[in-house]
């Protein structure tokens, strides 16, 4: 399996996830541990979602779905 389908997999399951459980805040660490990744996949992952505006960073260090107040 290429790198980019490994990534656009872990991408829809994580969005998944936060659409199971719409007051999902999780942070950078949690999403290592949840989705079995490294830092730097995490970080990626994380700045796809939120540069998609999928997700956005909160002021506690934590990602929310965008649609949360």
């Amino acid at each position: 399996m290429s790198r980019l389908a490994s990534l656009d997999t872990v991408l829809q399951r994580i969005r998944g996830e936060y659409h199971e459980s719409p007051g999902l805040r999780l942070t950078h660490w949690q999403f290592q541990r949840l989705w079995n990744l490294d830092a730097d996949q995490a970080r990626l992952v994380i700045e796809q979602l939120v540069q998609t505006r999928f997700l956005r960073g909160a002021r506690d260090g934590t990602f929310v779905r965008c649609e949360q107040s």
